[in-house]
């Protein structure tokens, strides 16, 4: 994942309600497995298995954040059972046998979020966040990005 991914990743999370989280974190896990895939097609299997496992940390992640009160986290635990499981062979076999399918399945899984978090209108879980305007100057290339509210307190309520 590169350095402004992580960038990207960063301002999401700092304004997300709790179902834009979730989709965060679904396209964070998205990234890790297609970098995996793409350091696995060019033969860097360190990289490969580097970004398989943070793939699985982002699956005990969602994993860790299911309500049981409801039966769909029954389901949705076997489905990231299951790929956790697919994921730690192929990365001990060093191989792709099960990665297309799962990035599939995972794709279907945060579409679905996706739609939900557009019906959730909470405030977001960050409190005093860094306020991030963009395009009130442009760059050759690209929109300039202005951050605000750099206090001390940020992140944190006070």
């Amino acid at each position: 994942m590169t350095k402004e991914m992580k960038q990207i990743f960063t301002r999401r999370v700092t304004q997300a309600n709790r179902t834009q989280l979730v989709v965060v974190l679904y396209d964070i896990l998205l990234t890790y497995l297609e970098d995996g895939m793409k350091a696995y097609a060019e033969g860097d299997m360190a990289e490969y298995k580097n970004n398989l496992k943070y793939a699985r940390d982002c699956i005990a992640e969602l994993r860790k954040s299911l309500d049981f009160q409801y039966d769909l986290s029954r389901n949705l635990f076997a489905i990231y059972a299951f790929a956790d499981r697919e994921l730690a062979n192929d990365m001990h076999g060093n191989k792709t046998d099960h990665m297309s399918e799962i990035i599939k399945n995972f794709r279907k899984l945060r579409n679905a979020y996706d739609t939900i978090s557009k019906q959730d209108k909470s405030e977001p879980l960050m409190a005093n966040a860094q306020d991030v305007y963009a395009g009130f100057t442009y760059g050759k290339t690209d929109i300039n990005e202005s951050l605000l509210n750099n206090g001390i307190a940020r992140g944190y309520s006070v």
